[in-house]
């Protein structure tokens, strides 16, 4: 007998994740390598500290990992004002090909609706930040310079960490459904089996031993929900610049769910089933005894 639970969904929904996540992963690769075949300005300018990218500064990542789990924060841009003076074309054609390159390679996997009509550096600005974004502004008229090209590696570096971790996190996550959906698979097979067979037709020694193993199964489910805790209670980080909670991974996961966290509110179900088939078991034995 098969019985669909939320487990099953949430396996499938991480596996589904974990293929966007590589996905993703592949673009910023390749609009990484976009980036470093375009060729900069010969000489930085000073708009490299107009726009905030210049020596000592430290460029943050977006706010999302995929769809929006919410990992990191891009600096603030404060004191960012556009450079004054126009430049030749020439000189700002590297920004237009790395926001160019940004739109075939990353943002398919950032925004949820390409249909909807969020302006490319805000987007950009989510992935890879505020000073990243105003130095790549068509309104900056900002040079490509080779300090601008080195924040952009670091920034795409940051996204590409953050994604390897938010993997670490599913693969872990995928490991604790695999865990609980084999658990929970052996007890509602042994459950339908049992119910095959009426209590009325048992004698006392086995309405004994169908009482134990009920009260086994309670205690597999026990120590399931205590895992599975355990599980949410986890970090995963790489260094100490990246960590992302399991919590939060799974609130974001499942957020479109009938039921926030699926494993805890099957197999307490599950606990509640084989309560009842216990209290019936000891009905009968009352009754016998």
């Amino acid at each position: 007998m098969t019985v669909e639970t939320h487990v099953d969904r949430a396996r499938d929904r991480v596996a589904a994740e974990r293929d966007a996540a590589a996905d993703e992963r592949r673009a910023y690769e390749r609009f990484g390598s976009a980036v470093a075949s375009i060729p900069t300005a010969s000489d930085p300018t000073a708009s490299d500290e107009e726009t905030g990218v210049g020596a000592g500064t430290e460029i943050g990542s977006g706010t999302g990992i995929g769809t929006g789990t919410g990992v990191g924060a891009g600096p603030s841009a404060g004191g960012v004002r556009a450079a004054v003076g126009g430049r030749n074309a020439s000189s700002t054609d590297g920004c237009r090909r790395v926001r160019e390159a940004f739109a075939e390679t990353v943002r398919s996997h950032s925004v949820a609706d390409l249909d909807a009509d969020e302006p490319l550096l805000a987007t950009i600005r989510e992935e890879l930040g505020d000073a990243v974004a105003v130095a790549l502004s068509p309104k900056t008229d900002h040079e490509f310079t080779p300090r601008v090209a080195s924040a952009i590696g670091s920034a795409v570096d940051d996204r590409i960490a953050e994604l390897a971790v938010f993997d670490r996190t599913l693969e872990r996550e995928a490991a604790s459904l695999r865990s609980a959906h084999e658990a929970i698979r052996e007890i509602t097979d042994w459950l339908a089996t049992a119910d095959e067979t009426p209590l009325s037709t048992l004698g006392f020694d086995d309405l004994c031993r169908r009482h134990g193993a009920l009260a086994e199964r309670i205690e597999t489910c026990e120590s399931l929900l205590a895992e599975r805790q355990a599980d949410l209670d986890r970090t995963a980080s790489r260094g100490a610049a990246v960590g992302i909670r399991h919590r939060s991974v799974t609130a974001y996961l499942y957020a479109d769910f009938p039921v926030s966290h699926p494993v805890l509110s099957t197999v307490a179900r599950l606990v509640e089933t084989l309560s009842e088939c216990q209290r019936a078991v000891r009905d009968h034995l009352t009754r016998r005894a």
